[in-house]
């Protein structure tokens, strides 16, 4: 049974955790990690220059659904909570006829932390019940490992997203998130090896997913192949999401959905793979972290087969989607919608990212003794496409230029000064420009009201940090 055609397209909205844009074949790489994201590339719009706003889920999924970045919003690891405004995506859809819901595993973006507002539905897959949500969680993982079908909640995410449409009438609004990229892996046969070759080891390869945050500690405890298998794992989890994001769209187009839809793919921010002697995320500003992917498609609506070269980030989602819905965006965003009448918008010079201070104390029970001075700092780095400019708390910034150097492995601050400084003085302007959540006079960082304020000079423009 079909749906009749509506004025407003349904929208699916997918968030990859950790997804780099430079391990997608999409985007060029050597294995054949999204043959179905490859396919949609190429009857939508691929954005080669997104660049995510913070690399870490909080501030990065509320500067997605607020198009507005941290500084303004105040979300963080310092301060884990969405406020009760500004105004967030699934409102605005909501308020304008759209069903909503939420489909996420991941702790960071949840009711908990106040991601809820305006869905209709938030699952995410935890029982209500602390003593009896950890038995059933480990019954169902139980089961799911005994038949080979183990993941961290794809299967189980889009079986719910396929029943909640069903269970209704009129345009949907559906945010996907997939947290299969993240370490250590959770993969079922055969995507657990698809990538590796008969001859690694299965025990090499459980250490290696298992040990892999003791890299934190240790930089010196994995291997060339040991780092061979991380990435094949990797992959293989990229593999694997796109398998599940083809299964959604083959159940819209078997209900002829699929063509009126919006469906928009991205990440939240990247993944180290042991470059600059990190893995993970939410530890540094590098490229490997910002770089991350942006695909939409939407026939009459989204270009077919058109590549856009201009900076996107995060904030330019939530005005992308409410144009291309006929929603009119709040006032006061940060962000700017990429696609206008059917064509690419012109994006702006420069895109910013923003580090606030994580939360160390696991890594510190961990590893007692430690020395994370490194780690517990802010940062804020402002890239143009040749160059970045990163300032950080304790003053060790950096500078580098990256077409000569992609990989960021140079630090040219001194020998590139006032390129450095002119970068620095556009990062402090812009953060001058704009409205800053006041950190300090924050109450308490998840119940407590938060309090704002505008700057307008360069003393205000340093609050933020």
């Amino acid at each position: 049974m079909t749906e009749r055609k509506s004025d407003r397209p349904h929208v699916v909205l997918v968030v990859i955790d950790a997804a780099r844009a430079d391990h997608f074949s999409a985007y060029g790489y050597a294995r054949e990690t999204t043959p179905f994201l490859d396919r949609v590339a190429r009857e939508g719009v691929r954005c080669t220059h997104a660049v995510a706003t913070a690399p870490g889920s909080l501030a990065a999924h509320a500067s997605l659904f607020t198009g507005l970045h941290a500084v303004t919003h105040g979300v963080s690891d310092e301060r884990p909570r969405l406020r009760a405004e500004p105004r967030v995506l699934a409102e605005c859809l909501r308020d304008a006829g759209y069903r909503t819901a939420a489909f996420c595993t991941n702790p960071a973006v949840s009711p908990e932390t106040g991601f809820d507002r305006g869905f209709d539905v938030f699952v995410t897959q935890r029982p209500a019940g602390r003593l009896a949500g950890r038995a059933i969680s480990y019954g169902r993982r139980a089961g799911d490992r005994l038949l080979r079908r183990d993941d961290a909640g794809a299967r189980r995410t889009n079986e719910a997203l396929e029943a909640w449409v069903e269970g209704g009438q009129g345009p949907f609004f559906a945010f996907v998130h997939y947290n299969e990229a993240q370490a250590p892996f959770r993969l079922p046969h055969p995507y657990d090896r698809h990538f590796l070759t008969r001859t690694v080891a299965s025990a090499q390869v459980r250490s290696v997913n298992r040990e892999i945050l003791h890299f934190a500690a240790d930089p010196e405890s994995l291997t060339g192949a040991d780092w061979s298998v991380f990435a094949a794992l990797y992959d293989a989890a990229l593999r694997y999401i796109d398998m599940r994001l083809e299964e959604i769209a083959a159940w819209l187009q078997l209900r002829g959905w699929w063509d009126d839809t919006l469906f928009v793919v991205t990440a939240d921010h990247g993944q180290s793979l042991g470059e600059h002697g990190r893995v993970g995320h939410n530890l540094d500003l590098s490229d490997s972290v910002l770089r991350v992917p942006l695909i939409l498609r939407c026939p009459g609506r989204v270009p077919q087969g058109f590549v856009s070269e201009e900076v996107a980030q995060s904030i330019d989602l939530m005005p992308t989607i409410l144009r291309l819905a006929g929603v009119e965006p709040p006032e006061g965003l940060h962000g700017h919608a990429l696609l206008e009448r059917g064509r690419a918008t012109r994006g702006p010079d420069f895109a910013v990212a923003e580090r606030y201070r994580p939360r160390l104390t696991g890594l510190l029970r961990k590893f007692p003794g430690l020395d994370v001075r490194g780690l517990d700092v802010r940062e804020k780095a402002i890239r143009t496409r040749r160059y970045k400019y990163v300032w950080r708390s304790d003053e060790c910034n950096a500078f580098f230029d990256l077409q000569a150097d992609p990989g960021e492995s140079a630090n040219l601050i001194e020998s590139y000064g006032a390129e450095a400084e002119a970068l620095r003085e556009r990062l402090f302007d812009w953060l001058a420009s704009v409205e800053k959540f006041d950190f300090h006079g924050a109450e308490d960082a998840v119940s407590g009201t938060p309090r704002g304020r505008r700057g307008s000079d360069r003393a205000a423009g340093t609050a933020g940090l």
